[in-house]
């Protein structure tokens, strides 16, 4: 299976996503991160969420799009969470975390299809690119399309208001 190296790059203004956390530690990265899935795949919490609607596209026909964020980096490990992108004033249902993606500029490498290995792959490939931040880097699994992995990097977003005439 081979991960798309030709990297795009891409600006993102900040989200909210709420779900499942789990701690990470780097010297078990793939049993915590698996297991993190298990709870989250066997769990009732993907149920409770309050998403957009039914997909992150607004698309009522389509199942919830799933996230993976990795952040609040430490040397010893980092947070995982899985969940889904959800309004800024939904409320939280109990026993689910939050994170607040602040912008951010991102390199996205697309996956070959949708599963662990493959992003697994991706996020080696990705974690020695020279200009990452270590900030919040996340999968994206929609219920229709191209899994991404989105690692966040220096740069500049620019969000302007858009001017609405009478």
């Amino acid at each position: 299976m081979r991960v798309n190296t030709a990297l795009k790059t891409t600006a993102l203004p900040p989200f909210r996503v709420m779900g499942l956390t789990a701690p990470v530690r780097f010297r078990h990265e793939a049993e915590d991160v698996a297991a993190a899935w298990q709870r989250w795949l066997s769990g009732s919490l993907k149920d409770a969420l309050p998403a957009f609607a039914p997909s992150v596209y607004a698309l009522p026909a389509f199942a919830p799009s799933v996230y993976a964020l990795r952040h609040s980096y430490h040397d010893a490990g980092y947070t995982l969470m899985i969940g889904h992108l959800v309004s800024n004033d939904a409320p939280l249902p109990a026993g689910a975390g939050e994170w607040m993606v602040p912008p951010q500029v991102y390199r996205v490498a697309t996956l070959p299809e949708a599963s662990r290995n493959a992003a697994a792959e991706a996020w080696q490939r990705l974690a020695a690119l020279p200009e990452r931040r270590f900030a919040v880097d996340f999968e994206s699994h929609p219920s229709w399309g191209a899994s991404k992995v989105y690692v966040g990097v220096g740069g500049e977003v620019a969000i302007a208001e858009e001017a609405l005439d009478d």
